[in-house]
């Protein structure tokens, strides 16, 4: 097994930073370069979009007496929302780390009004290497 100490591909872009959102859907304890977390964001929104785009196109060309299938949909629906989230949520604990900040810093994003600069802001500081508390080895698979 190889050892790294975080996660960035070498030449980010829209398709190989939304594989590295997906491979670590649900991994909080690497760290993400600024140009993945961008790419991979743009990445994994349009992909969701589009999903459920589609989805939602479905639900409305449904019979109205299905409900069965309508039922499916809508968990569908939600289901995929739910793993965007994730997607966005875990990214931004792993950008937080390559910040050599700690997760908690995004509780500022529940503030009404500023919540949402405050993210972005934090999500666009420089990479810190020089003595970075997350700079653990990870056994990757």
């Amino acid at each position: 097994m190889e050892n790294t100490i975080w996660n960035e591909s070498n030449k980010p872009g829209i398709i190989t930073s939304t594989k590295l959102y997906f491979n670590d859907l649900f991994v909080g304890a690497k760290r993400m370069s600024r140009a993945d977390f961008w790419w991979g964001y743009l990445g994994t929104t349009i992909f969701f979009t589009v999903l459920l785009g589609l989805l939602a196109l479905l639900e409305t060309k449904l019979p109205v007496m299905d409900y069965y299938w309508s039922a499916v949909v809508g968990v569908a629906i939600a289901m995929s929302f739910a793993y965007y989230i994730i997607a966005i949520f875990t990214a931004s604990i792993r950008r937080l780390h390559d910040v050599n900040l700690r997760a908690w810093w995004l509780l500022f994003y529940l503030i009404p009004g500023i919540g949402f600069i405050v993210w972005v802001v934090l999500m666009c500081l420089g990479q810190r290497n020089s003595s970075n508390r997350f700079d653990y080895d990870i056994e990757s698979d």
